[in-house]
């Protein structure tokens, strides 16, 4: 199978039932067949678009391959973009138009030792140089900004969440040609970890997962109907990070306590936004897209087989989304793909039609090991 088709199971999108989907979640990923207990009716609600991505370090890959899959056939409905840390990098070869682009920043240059580096932590220095990564992708793999900021002017609102180090507050950047690089590394800037953390307006900032990392709410806030998530962790799994909790194991009793605070803030949030996710208010409706098991990758020190495993884990997400209800974000919203920048190609949607038949769960749900190593 190559990744210019799609695999067998993605080919029933006539068998969803969005009408009623207000106020609710939608989880989609694969192996869950909720999606196909439903009635079929071609719309969600109009109103704002999002998409919001989490963080995750490494793990981000699979992120990565969803967002590939949908530059792939040109499928971007979303008026308003909100992503953290690896999720806030992910959104920016996105909104640039940089199919990818990401995949190719973390496996070429997030497995380097100038990148990881747990010697040079010992050694006083950073674990992870955020400094080396930035100014190496960004001389080597340059984000399209001039494109991002076009979208701006068409109306596409953009915004990165990083972490205040005095009250450990969320702030939302919006990037522009000159601060955009800084603003990844602020919300990327794991506290302890990147020794620094990073400075804007006379402000220290830390990784935007300490306040919101998934910040779903934010794109409530700011007026949201639909919201479709991407996660790097299956759902409804209370997930802390792994640097999470090397930094409990590090400080014990310390006296680092502002560094404890931080964590706690992060157990609050990410619990909360949680809650909101499984249990959305009656006025917005929830796309969940995530890994149906936890990802072989860590989110620091990953080998690139476990990477390139889990990017193409997305890609098969990202296309199980776009078979099932992709068609209903550009159809009635959109008008049939009439709208400049945010369509779904024409041939995914003749594909999609051609093939509406309702596959048999076992058959729709089972893969070979080669489909699974091929993506």
């Amino acid at each position: 199978m190559t990744d210019n088709n799609f695999p067998s199971y993605a080919l029933y999108p006539s068998f969803i039932f969005l009408g009623d989907c207000v106020g609710k979640r939608i989880p989609i990923t694969l192996g869950n067949i909720d999606l196909l207990s439903h009635k079929y009716k071609s719309h969600i609600k109009s109103g704002k678009v999002a998409l919001v991505c989490e963080g995750g370090g490494q793990r981000g890959i699979f992120t990565a391959g969803v967002l590939d899959e949908f530059m792939r056939v040109e499928f971007n409905p979303f008026d308003l973009l909100l992503g953290t840390s690896a999720g806030a990098q992910n959104l920016s070869a996105y909104i640039c138009g940089q199919r990818g682009y990401a995949r190719r920043a973390i496996t070429r240059y997030t497995t380097r030792p100038d990148f990881f580096n747990p010697l040079r932590f010992v050694r006083g220095g950073h674990l992870v140089d955020l400094d080396w990564f930035l100014q190496t992708v960004s001389q080597e793999l340059p984000l399209d900004i001039p494109a991002a900021l076009r979208k701006f002017e068409a109306g596409c609102e953009f915004y990165m969440c990083a972490c205040r180090s005095d009250n450990f507050e969320p702030t939302y950047f919006h990037p522009d040609g000159k601060n955009w690089l800084e603003v990844i590394k602020a919300s990327s800037a794991i506290p302890g970890l990147y020794r620094n953390g990073v400075t804007i307006d006379d402000v220290v900032y830390y990784d935007g997962g300490i306040s919101d990392a998934i910040p779903v709410e934010e794109a409530y806030r700011r007026g949201a109907d639909t919201i479709v998530v991407i996660r790097t962790v299956p759902s409804q799994l209370y997930y802390t990070p792994d640097w999470m909790k090397r930094m409990e194991r590090w400080l014990g009793d310390s006296s680092l306590q502002k560094m404890v605070r931080m964590l706690q803030q992060h157990a609050k949030s990410y619990y909360c936004t949680q809650k909101f996710i499984e249990n959305p208010p009656d006025d917005v409706q929830i796309f969940e897209i995530y890994p149906p098991a936890p990802l072989t990758a860590s989110a620091l020190g990953s080998r690139l087989p476990a990477l390139n495993k889990d990017y193409h884990l997305g890609r098969r997400c990202g296309r199980y989304f776009l078979a099932t209800v992709g068609h209903a974000f550009v159809g009635d919203k959109f008008g049939m793909a009439e709208r400049k920048n945010y369509r779904l190609s024409r041939n995914v949607s003749r594909r999609s039609e051609e093939n509406s038949v309702l596959v048999k769960p076992s058959t729709t749900l089972a893969e070979s090991p080669e489909q699974m190593n091929n993506g």
